[in-house]
């Protein structure tokens, strides 16, 4: 059997490590196997669990990996933070799971991705940023936290950023088969798929929205704006956007900000026309939700929701998180919000939709 060990990396979250190796022509399908010996060859995929820091050992009568709904998985135990790695085309890819304290595998949960800025890691965006295990264990979901590549970790999210554009890393891949691996594993209601992100994790969220629209059901980008090169969207995602007036690194205006970056962004105001096109949104706005210094308003007649949080003076961060000292300084950036709280609006829009 796989037996957990519980690490705590603070005083709230314990942290489990394990490592799955996963070879596949990345168009296929990927479920994870019930046992640890590799699928029949004319699946096209192998799986593999190891050990790692010595926090599992494996035998070939585990029969967590695959377990999805009836029983709870011993690859990824409620309650805990797992860490874990999958090689994906090659290249070794890491991330966090938190599963919630309730889950028993008895019933379907959703899943919400959390993407890191630039520079930042699944393990800083949750345990230093955003909070969202706190919403994740109130309300049931699953909340992941992939990583980056590079030495200083960035998302190819298209026109941005870092090593992962000039090396041209598949991420949109990597997400797909780590949907389709936690699919096999856990037992996830696929119609209740979301992500979310900062900065250039946001970036990439915008891209898997038009991406892997066959997937997700909405997104909510913080901070990060469209650079996806093409989007062949279904016009059935349906997008928040967070994002503060003040931002220095990603301006609210478009342009260069005062970041390590140095890309030429697109404005607030020409990201959410783009999607107003993609979901066949009318001309007209109507509030939707407000709180502190953040203002929502929600585009009428969409076929997938687009709406706009506006935190006022809001700078380069995560409004309502931990507090902001992870971002590159920037003395033209604006204040972090402390009266909007994102990962609570942001759960509160996706528990509102479902993939159709």
């Amino acid at each position: 059997m796989l037996v957990p060990v519980d690490r705590r990396v603070d005083e709230e979250v314990p942290m489990r490590a394990l490592s799955i190796t996963i070879a596949l022509p990345l168009a296929l399908s990927l479920g994870c196997p019930a046992s640890t010996e590799p699928l029949d060859a004319s699946s096209g995929t192998d799986v593999r669990v190891s050990s790692t820091d010595d926090a599992f050992s494996a035998t070939d009568d585990d029969s967590g990996a695959g377990a999805r709904c009836g029983a709870a998985s011993s690859l990824y135990p409620s309650g805990v933070t797992t860490v874990a790695t999958i090689t994906v085309d090659g290249l070794e890819r890491s991330f966090r799971v938190h599963v919630p304290p309730g889950y028993d595998g008895s019933a379907e949960v959703p899943l919400v991705l959390v993407l890191h800025g630039g520079g930042g890691s699944g393990e800083q965006i949750e345990l230093r940023s955003s909070e969202m295990n706190v919403v994740a264990d109130r309300e049931g979901f699953v909340a992941v936290y992939p990583d980056g590549t590079g030495a200083i970790r960035t998302w190819n999210a298209g026109g941005c950023c870092g090593a992962a554009v000039r090396e041209d890393v598949d991420d949109v891949a990597f997400v797909r088969s780590l949907l389709d691996h936690l699919e096999g594993a856990l037992c996830l209601d696929a119609d209740r798929v979301f992500a979310t992100g900062m900065s250039n994790g946001a970036m990439l969220s915008h891209r898997l929205a038009c991406e892997l629209s066959d997937r997700f059901a909405a997104v909510a980008p913080v901070s990060g704006l469209d650079m996806a090169p093409t989007c062949p969207t279904n016009g059935r995602v349906a997008l928040m956007q967070i994002h503060g007036t003040d931002d220095g690194h990603v301006p609210w205006e478009g342009g260069v900000g005062c970041g390590p970056s140095a890309v030429d962004f697109p404005s607030v105001t020409e990201t959410l026309a783009a999607w107003r096109a993609r979901n066949g949104c009318g001309e007209s706005s109507v509030p939707f939700a407000m709180q502190g210094d953040g203002t929502c308003v929600r585009t009428e007649d969409c076929t997938a929701d687009v709406v706009l949080c506006t935190i006022e003076g809001g700078g380069h961060s995560w409004p309502g998180g931990a507090p902001n000292r992870d971002v590159a300084d920037c003395p033209a950036d604006g204040e972090q919000s402390t009266t909007f709280h994102a990962s609570e609006q942001i759960w509160s829009f996706f528990a509102a939709h479902r993939r159709e």
